[in-house]
């Protein structure tokens, strides 16, 4: 039987970190398709007519943030496993997180094997 080939999306505008994860995910040789975006409008402009089995977003983006980019999904009827980005966990960020359906959890960058390990399990 064939296995799926996941599909992860990062939306970061950080491009170090894009590089970083891909690096990761290639010598993990796990076969995902891996979809970056720098600029959040881009991205959702992509979800609107593609699927991702995880959402990878950072919280804090000079375009918009991650909290504007989930109401803007929400909006637009984008529904995702959204996992939230973010160089330090803050409390605050967890109770605000509460707000959307789609967060499914945070990761603190960078990502390691681990992470990828877990979130392509679910």
């Amino acid at each position: 039987m064939k296995q799926k080939k996941h599909t992860i999306v990062f939306v970061d505008d950080d491009k170090v970190q894009h590089m970083i994860n891909k690096r990761v995910l290639q010598k993990m040789n796990l076969g995902v398709n891996m979809v970056f975006f720098v600029k959040p409008f881009e991205a959702l402009e992509w979800l609107g007519t593609n699927n991702a089995d995880v959402i990878l977003l950072d919280i804090n983006m000079p375009e918009i943030d991650g909290w504007e980019f989930l109401k803007r999904m929400e909006a637009e009827g984008i529904n995702g496993n959204v996992k939230m980005l973010t160089a330090s966990l803050d409390p605050g960020d967890v109770i605000k997180s509460e707000e959307f359906k789609q967060i499914s959890g945070f990761l603190v960058k960078p990502l390691k094997e681990e992470n990828y390990i877990e979130l392509l399990a679910d």
